[in-house]
């Protein structure tokens, strides 16, 4: 039986080694650039009482100062690093200009440095950005998602959503991860599918009963360079 952390294996290519360090980097980390003008108040702090002003972000350590470590994904190329991330307000997808000299001391880093998050701002965090998207009306709430309990996998694919892997099966319940537009969720269905029916593109839960479903981060299309 797979588990939830098989959906990051599944998105090697997406989240990489950031799904087991970068994205966890606290916002302390790189208080010093998102308190530039603010006091002593942390990123944390300014966003529980402002809205998030993606339009003023310049660089990748300006948005990742607003990471609050819940549901990020990354990917990049040698043209551009994209990261979507949960902020103390809204979601945001973040893309910036990639070139060849960072593009290799990111590759050279090593994940399970304990000084990793520090060394990766060092190298990334003056990145410019191309863009900075608030996804949040793009997000299925939970109200909206608890409405699909009782329903079919089928009925989530007339409503948008779109399969795009298992991360649980072989048990009682098979879990997928189901996205709409840019962000994904993780539903669970009352059906059990063996290991050998694991490749088949979602058809065992198309008719089965959703029994539970919450938001999980980016869609794998929202974090993929060669969309651009």
């Amino acid at each position: 039986m797979t588990n939830a952390s098989e959906r990051t294996v599944s998105r090697a290519a997406v989240a990489a080694a950031l799904a087991l360090a970068l994205l966890a980097v606290p916002l302390t980390a790189c208080g010093g650039q998102a308190a530039q003008g603010g006091g002593s108040s942390s990123a944390a702090e300014q966003t529980q009482s402002v809205v998030v002003d993606v339009s003023s972000w310049k660089t990748l350590g300006d948005a990742l100062a607003y990471d609050n470590g819940e549901n990020n994904t990354a990917g990049w190329d040698e043209k551009r690093y994209i990261t979507v991330f949960s902020t103390d307000g809204p979601v945001v997808r973040v893309v910036a200009k990639m070139d060849a000299e960072t593009y290799e001391k990111l590759g050279a880093l090593d994940a399970t440095d304990e000084g990793y998050n520090e060394k990766f701002l060092e190298v990334m965090g003056g990145l410019p950005l191309e863009s900075a998207e608030d996804l949040t009306d793009q997000k299925v709430t939970q109200d909206e998602l608890d409405a699909y309990v009782g329903k079919t996998g089928q009925d989530l694919v007339d409503d948008g959503f779109a399969f795009e892997s298992y991360w649980m099966y072989g048990g009682d319940e098979t879990g997928a991860v189901m996205a709409k537009g840019p962000l994904a969720y993780n539903v669970t269905f009352d059906v059990s599918i063996p290991d050998e029916k694991a490749g088949d593109g979602g058809a065992s839960i198309m008719g089965a009963t959703i029994t539970d479903a919450v938001y999980a981060g980016a869609s794998m299309d929202a974090t993929d360079p060669s969309t651009l």
